[in-house]
């Protein structure tokens, strides 16, 4: 009884040190349905129209101890009473009496986007502590997943593609020849650009530049609207995601093919596509595999990356392997240098500059 007594004592006595329950917003009102559009000088729901900004008028008298969120992956304004007062990016949060002691009981908000509005979030939030028999939900291991299979996916997928083809695959990954002005070891089977083997290479290339896109929209809040999606539950949407845009990414390099072959044709150098466009796809590799390496060097040490800022870096590098491009077409070719950088800018620059600008602009 008394070891009982003395247990049950030291228990009370240990309950006084437990850290106290934690806090968490918890959202008690969406504001998303009550955002305005101006349309003709007149205030209207905004529904599905599509603008770059929307207003909300907010009474704070009954709002004491809340929190206004706001939250979008891209660059947001927010305007109070018509005047400039924050820029904003992935979330910001104001309290209700502080926005009232600054303006008053009632304030108009505008929130403004260089882009069309589409993944705004507002609404109201109280900061509340959890109680003793508060069971929280698992973290959603969606995305892990996703990430894991798709690696084990490319490994085996390179692995595959180095043992049947090893001197392609070191041709491609050989960094030294991007600077070789005149290679004559060029092989055969690396010119022949629609052979079977150069088009397994062409789609392990999507699959990977998939890859790189759909993790940078996921880590970073920073341009790539197309792909600003929630974060998918299970793992079988981002599957679903990665495999489409892969392909996509695919037909965009069919497309440039094409293209380039075209404009090779107009000016009579034929003979220049299968190097150019195996240049092309050299640099795009090399620059993934960078993305690749840095990124996993990042994470195995606990270092914050940032990859939409990676993803800026592969851009730089593939306009500087256009750069190279020009200097190696003419020591290979008789061409007068204004025909060159007029068909550089046609087939490679251009081209470049508008993908650069649809995808991280």
């Amino acid at each position: 009884m008394a070891v009982s007594q003395f247990l049950f004592s030291l228990f009370l006595f240990l309950s006084v040190f437990q850290p106290a329950p934690e806090k968490e917003f918890q959202v008690i009102e969406d504001l998303n349905p009550h955002l305005k559009v101006f349309k003709e000088s007149i205030l209207q729901d905004k529904a599905d129209q599509n603008s770059q900004a929307v207003h909300l008028l907010l009474d704070l008298s009954q709002q004491g101890g809340h929190y206004l969120i706001i939250e979008s992956k891209k660059n947001f304004y927010v305007f109070i009473n018509s005047r400039f007062a924050v820029k904003g990016v992935g979330s910001l949060k104001f309290k209700a009496d502080s926005l009232r002691n600054a303006y008053s009981n009632s304030i108009f908000l505008s929130f403004y986007q260089r882009n069309v509005i589409d993944d705004l979030s507002v609404k109201w939030a109280v900061l509340r502590q959890h109680d003793e028999f508060y069971n929280p939900r698992r973290h959603l291991l969606a995305f892990s997943d996703f990430i894991l299979i798709v690696s084990i996916a490319l490994i085996i997928f390179f692995t595959a593609l180095f043992r049947t083809n090893p001197q392609l695959t070191l041709d491609y990954l050989n960094l030294t020849k991007l600077f070789y002005l005149r290679d004559r070891d060029e092989n055969q089977i690396s010119l022949r650009i629609t052979s079977s083997v150069n088009l397994l290479f062409y789609l392990f290339c999507s699959l990977l530049a998939s890859l790189a896109l759909i993790t940078a929209s996921h880590f970073t809040h920073q341009g790539l609207s197309f792909l600003a999606y929630p974060s998918f539950t299970t793992t079988g949407p981002y599957l679903s995601q990665w495999l489409l845009l892969a392909l996509g990414i695919l037909s965009l390099l069919m497309a440039k093919l094409a293209f380039v072959a075209l404009i090779a044709w107009l000016y009579g150098w034929k003979d220049v596509t299968g190097f150019q466009f195996f240049n092309f796809v050299r640099v795009l590799i090399l620059s993934l595999a960078l993305i690749a390496i840095v990124s996993l060097f990042c994470f195995s040490f606990g270092i914050t990356v940032n990859y939409f800022s990676l993803l800026k870096t592969g851009c730089v590098l593939l306009l500087l392997g256009a750069g190279l491009l020009y200097f190696k077409l003419q020591a290979r070719t008789a061409f007068r240098s204004f025909h060159l950088f007029s068909y550089l800018c046609a087939t490679e620059i251009f081209p470049l500059v508008i993908l650069i600008k649809l995808i991280l602009f």
